[in-house]
């Protein structure tokens, strides 16, 4: 079952606003739970979850671009990792578009305007993309 290009065209769509917006995410979440799980499961463990967590930080540093690779990749029938590409940086993206925005409310009236026009494409892109993303189906 091929993919409706509607949706591939606003996936992508929504990364390159998230890119425009030069909205990329955090694993700052997963380095806590990874380090945690380290200090319970041992040496061993850390290592192929530092391992893990390095691949995670560096799919969601690429914010709108992981969105467009993701994208991408569920047009050639890989549904399952396109889909958990999109997820990684969308997902993150929208964690890092909240930061960024509460950041900017703390610290005065015109961060506030920059942050809304900003963070407004920036969240645009992620709601087109999520949106978008929920209509891949694997068959």
């Amino acid at each position: 079952m091929a993919v409706e290009k509607k949706w591939v065209l606003l996936c992508i769509l929504g990364g390159i606003l998230m890119f425009v917006s030069s909205l990329v995410g955090s694993v700052s979440f997963f380095a806590l739970v990874f380090g945690i799980a380290s200090d319970l499961l041992g040496e061993e463990v850390a290592l192929a979850l530092s391992i893990v967590l390095i691949i995670f930080a560096f799919i969601a540093s690429l914010g709108g671009i992981a969105v467009i690779i993701g994208a991408i990749l569920v047009t050639r029938d890989k549904i399952g990792l396109g889909k958990f590409i999109i997820g990684l940086g969308a997902g993150m993206g929208l964690i890092g578009l909240i930061i960024f925005i509460i950041t900017n409310f703390m610290a005065g009236p015109l961060a506030i305007v920059f942050a809304l026009i900003s963070g407004g494409i920036g969240l645009f892109g992620v709601i087109l993309t999520i949106f978008a993303r929920r209509t891949f189906k694997k068959d």
